[in-house]
């Protein structure tokens, strides 16, 4: 398989969240690992996050051209959620049958390391969903304003679920 990984953000002025972790450091650490997971199990992988953008709309518009023009069979955008500190879990955007399919694979298995269920969302509104030409998902593996799912959070952990997720 060809997958697209795009590591959410890290493109100023496109910059991630801050809660109790700043998201970029998480896209990163998380982001990475998979990389390399999915390249050693002989997977082809295009990294899709842009060195520099101009604006937001830039560094998405981007991403989705790296993912498109490189022809992926799979867009998958990593992220961290933030909300009001008293949210938790993982959910997963997607819009498109096979990547709702892809999208409860991934939720599956890393809600198996003790985050809640949040459940596959419609992503059609995203840029990087709605503009890639191939089966895409955009993960927010947790709340870094929450506690709880911050107690929970390892990098390794989670690459290796996103990882299972995308190669049942």
């Amino acid at each position: 398989m060809k997958f697209g990984i795009d590591i959410g953000h890290n493109c100023p002025p496109d910059i991630g969240a801050k809660g109790i972790k700043f998201e970029d450091n998480l896209n990163l650490d998380v982001g990475n690992k998979v990389i390399a997971k999915l390249k050693a199990l002989g997977h082809q992988v295009v990294p899709c996050k842009p060195t520099k953008a101009d604006t937001v709309e830039d560094s998405l518009a981007k991403r989705c051209a790296t993912a498109n023009s490189a022809n992926v069979d799979i867009f998958v955008s990593i992220h961290f959620n933030i909300f009001n500190a008293q949210a938790n879990g993982t959910e997963v955007y997607a819009m498109s049958e096979i990547g709702k399919k892809i999208a409860k694979s991934v939720l599956d298995e890393i809600t198996k390391l003790g985050f809640s269920n949040r459940g596959i969302k419609d992503g059609s509104k995203l840029f990087v969903i709605k503009h890639t030409i191939m089966p895409a998902i955009l993960i927010e593996s947790c709340f870094i304003d929450s506690q709880k799912d911050m107690n929970l959070y390892n990098a390794e952990a989670i690459a290796n679920a996103i990882v299972k997720g995308l190669t049942l």
